[in-house]
C-alpha cells in the first residue's frame, strides 16, 4: 500500500492521507496541544523524531492539493515493530470533527497493517473514557491489559489489541508484484496486487517477513525492475517466485538441463508415446496448455519456479532442453486468459511446493581458476599453497578452467578462485556444481547476493547493521528536487561492481546528475552512499561464521579507493596492506563483520568495514575474498590454507548424511 492515498468521504470533501514530512511538524505540535491534556502531550522534539524515525510513521489527513494550499485536518502517530504496530496517537482538528476523518484514519491504518503483513495493532486508551473505548471496539479492538497509573497517579490506562493474524489467509500473504498494475488487477478482486515501483520504494514492506511474493513483471533481465523485485524480496526474507537464482537457472541451459535430469525417468515414461523429435509445453504456474500434461507442468514448475514459460525439448537418446523461454504476463493474459485465472486461483490457495532431492558424489576437489586474469583472488603461489594444504587434508586436487565445466560431476567439491560475477561462467559453474551435489565455495547464493550492492544495502539495513547512509535511486529519482536532500560527497555504485570498478565519487548535484544518467543506462537502480573518510579499510576474513584473518587495506596513493584503475603505474595501482592478529582487532569490528556475513550464509567471505570514531561501518560483504601469499597469510602462513581446506572437507562429510534440495 502506498503511503499516499486519495479517498472520498461522503459527509465531507475528498481528502488525502499521506506520510508527514518536516514541514508538518508545526501542525502536528499544534494538534497535540489542542487535543490532549498538557501532561499527555508529546514534545516538539519527540514529534520531530517521530517524523524522521524509520521505526515510526506519522500520517497526515488533508484536502487534496489543487490551486489552493492543502488544508491539514488531522494526524496519527504509529510505531511499527517486527510483527505489530502501535497507534500512539490519533487526533482531528476541532474544526473538522464529526465528518468521519478519525474513522478514515483508523481504517487506513488497519488496511496498511494488513497489506504490510503485520499480525496485530495495539493502542492505549484512558480507562475512564468509555465512549472512546466503545469507538475502538467498533474496529475490532478488544481490551487485553489494565495499565495502573499509566497516565499518572490514579489515571489508569487500558491496552486494546486488534489481532490480524487470525484473519489472514494464504491469499492475504500472497503479494502479486507487477510493472503493469492496471492490466492485472481485473484478474481477481480477492488478491493483493502491488506495482514493482511501490514494492521497491516502500520500506514498510521490509517490516514483515510473512509475505509470499509472486513476481510477474514483464522482464527478469539483470538490473530490470523484475530482477530487483526478487532480489529485494530475498533481502526482506519474503518467500519469492521466481527468485533471482531461478531467473538465472532458466537462462542457463547447462543448469536447466541439470534440473530437468532430476525428473529424467518420469519424463521418459510420460513421453514414451511421443514420436516426434521435439516436444514443446507451455506452463502457466503449474498448469499446462495441454491438459494431458498437467502433472508434467506441475513438476516443471516445481523445478524451475518461473510463473510463465514454454519449454522446448529435443530427444537425443534422452530428452534434453532445446530452449526455455520466459513468457510475459501480457502475452499469457491475451492467449491463455481462462487458464491463467484458474492457475492463479489454485496457486493462491495451495501450500507451497516441496523441493526435490539431489544426488551425491565422491571426494575430489576442483579449484576453478583463470590463468589470464589480471587481479585474481589468489596469486599463483597462493594457489599452490591451497593445493598442498588440500592434499595434506586428504583431497585429490585439480585446477580447472571454464573449459572444464562439463567435467564438474567428476568432483565432489568445487573451490572458486576466479573473480565471480552473475553474468559469466563462474556463477553458472557454481550453480551447476551445486545442482550436481558438490560442496561449493563460493556457493551460487553467496555469489548472487554478495555481487549485488543493492541487495547488500537492503539486507544490512533490514537487519539493523550499521553502514553508511544510503539511497536507492531510479530514473524517477534524479529530478533536482528529489536529490537536493542528499549530502555530498556521495559514492555511487552500480549494483554489481567489484574491485572498486563501477564505483564513483561525486562532489556536487551537477556531477551527480551527469554520472547518474550514464549509470542508469546500465541499470534501473543505482545505490548512493555517504562518503566516509578513513586512512584504511578493514578486511575481515570469515569462514563458517568465524574470523580467520584480518587485514588493513590502505588507500592507493593520491586516490580515495584501495584500487586506482586509472593509474598507469603498477606501484600506484593499489595501496599498502597490514595483517593484524585477530585478537588485536577491535571487538566492534569483529562483531559487525560476523553479523554482516551471517546474513549471507556460512561460507567464505571478506567483510570490508571502516572504523569512524570507534564505530564500525560495514561497507560490503564479498564472496570469494582475496587470499594472496604474503598478504592475508602473513601471520598464519600455511595454517590459513589448511583452515579453508578443512572446512570444505568437513562440509563433504556432513553432506554425506544430509538430504540436499534445490532452492
Amino acid at each position: 500500500m502506498s503511503l499516499i492515498c486519495e479517498m472520498d468521504n461522503t459527509p465531507c470533501r475528498s481528502y488525502v492521507i499521506r506520510e508527514a514530512g518536516p514541514d508538518d511538524l508545526d501542525f502536528v505540535e499544534r494538534l497535540e496541544k489542542e487535543c490532549f491534556a498538557e501532561k499527555r502531550q508529546s514534545s516538539k522534539r519527540s514529534l520531530r523524531n517521530s517524523i524522521t524515525s524509520a521505526s515510526q510513521l506519522v500520517l497526515i489527513i488533508e484536502t487534496p492539493p489543487k490551486r489552493k494550499q492543502s488544508i491539514k485536518m488531522g494526524a496519527a502517530v504509529v510505531f511499527h515493530y517486527k510483527r505489530s504496530i502501535r497507534i500512539y496517537s490519533l487526533a482531528v482538528d476541532r474544526e473538522f470533527r464529526r465528518i468521519g476523518l478519525g474513522e478514515s484514519l483508523m481504517r487506513y491504518i488497519v488496511s496498511f497493517a494488513v497489506s504490510h503483513g503485520y499480525e496485530r495493532i495495539s493502542l492505549e486508551v484512558d480507562m475512564n473514557n468509555s465512549k472512546l473505548i466503545g469507538w475502538y471496539r467498533k474496529f475490532g479492538f478488544e481490551p487485553t491489559r489494565t495499565l495502573p497509573d499509566y497516565y499518572g497517579p490514579e489515571e489508569s490506562g487500558l491496552r486494546m489489541t486488534l489481532v490480524l493474524s487470525t484473519k489472514r489467509t494464504v491469499q492475504d500473504r500472497l503479494l502479486i508484484v507487477t510493472d503493469d498494475i492496471r492490466s492485472v488487477q481485473p484478474w481477481s478482486s480477492k488478491l493483493n496486487f502491488c506495482s514493482a515501483q511501490e514494492y521497491l520504494s516502500d520500506h514498510n514492506y521490509a517490516k514483515s517477513s510473512r509475505f509470499h511474493v509472486l513476481n510477474i513483471c514483464s522482464s527478469y533481465r539483470a538490473h530490470s525492475l523484475g530482477y530487483y523485485v526478487s532480489l529485494l524480496a530475498n533481502a526482506r526474507n519474503h518467500t519469492v517466485v521466481p527468485s533471482v537464482v531461478n531467473m538465472k537457472d532458466a537462462s542457463t541451459p547447462m543448469v536447466a538441463q541439470s534440473l530437468l535430469d532430476e525428473i529424467g525417468d518420469y519424463l521418459q515414461a510420460k513421453l514414451s508415446f511421443w514420436t516426434a523429435q521435439d516436444f514443446t509445453l507451455t506452463v502457466i504456474m503449474g498448469k499446462a496448455n495441454d491438459p494431458r500434461f498437467d502433472e508434467l507442468a506441475h513438476k516443471l514448475f516445481r523445478l524451475f519456479s518461473i510463473p510463465f514459460f514454454s519449454l522446448c525439448l529435443q530427444f537425443k537418446e534422452r530428452w534434453i532442453v532445446k530452449k526455455l523461454k520466459v513468457l510475459s504476463v501480457k502475452n499469457v493474459a491475451a492467449e491463455y486468459r481462462d487458464l491463467l485465472k484458474e492457475a492463479l486461483d489454485e496457486y493462491s490457495t495451495r501450500k507451497r511446493h516441496i523441493r526435490p532431492r539431489l544426488k551425491q558424489f565422491k571426494y575430489d576437489l576442483a579449484i576453478l581458476v583463470n590463468p589470464e586474469e589480471k587481479t585474481p583472488p589468489s596469486c599463483a603461489e597462493a594457489l599452490e599453497k591451497f593445493k598442498k594444504a588440500a592434499e595434506k587434508i586428504g583431497f585429490y586436487v585439480e585446477f580447472i578452467t571454464k573449459a572444464d565445466r562439463r567435467r564438474i560431476c567428476e568432483f565432489d567439491a568445487l573451490f572458486v578462485r576466479e573473480t565471480t560475477a552473475i553474468e559469466d561462467h563462474t556463477y553458472a559453474i557454481s550453480r551447476h556444481a551445486y545442482t550436481e551435489g558438490l560442496v561449493v565455495i563460493d556457493d551460487p547464493w553467496s555469489i548472487m547476493l554478495c555481487s549485488n550492492k543493492v541487495y547488500l544495502h537492503e539486507k544490512l539495513a533490514c537487519s539493523g547493521v550499521c553502514q553508511p547512509r544510503g539511497w536507492l535511486l531510479t530514473k524517477k529519482d534524479i529530478a533536482d528536487e528529489l536529490v537536493q536532500p542528499l549530502v555530498f560527497p556521495l559514492v555511487l555504485k552500480l549494483p554489481e561492481s567489484s574491485f572498486s570498478q563501477g564505483v564513483y565519487r561525486v562532489e556536487s548535484h551537477a556531477e551527480l546528475q551527469e554520472k547518474l544518467k550514464k549509470m542508469l543506462e546500465k541499470s534501473d537502480l543505482i545505490i548512493a552512499q555517504e562518503f566516509l573518510v578513513s586512512e584504511y579499510d578493514w578486511r575481515i576474513g570469515i569462514l563458517d561464521n568465524k574470523p580467520i584473518f584480518a587485514c588493513k587495506y590502505f588507500m592507493a596513493r593520491n586516490h580515495w579507493q584501495i584500487y586506482n584503475w586509472n593509474s598507469a603505474d603498477s606501484i600506484d595501482f593499489s595501496g599498502q596492506h597490514e595483517a593484524v592478529p585477530i585478537n588485536h582487532v577491535p571487538a566492534s569490528i569483529l562483531k559487525a563483520a560476523i553479523r554482516a556475513s551471517s546474513l549471507i550464509g556460512n561460507g567464505f567471505y571478506g567483510v570490508d568495514l571502516k572504523e569512524i570514531g570507534g564505530k564500525a561501518y560495514v561497507i560490503e560483504v564479498n564472496d570469494n575474498p582475496n587470499v594472496d601469499s604474503g598478504i592475508e597469510d602473513q601471520l598464519l602462513g600455511n595454517e590459513l590454507y589448511e583452515l579453508i581446506m578443512q572446512s570444505i572437507f568437513n562440509r563433504i562429510e556432513f553432506e554425506r548424511q544430509q538430504i540436499r534440495y534445490i532452492s
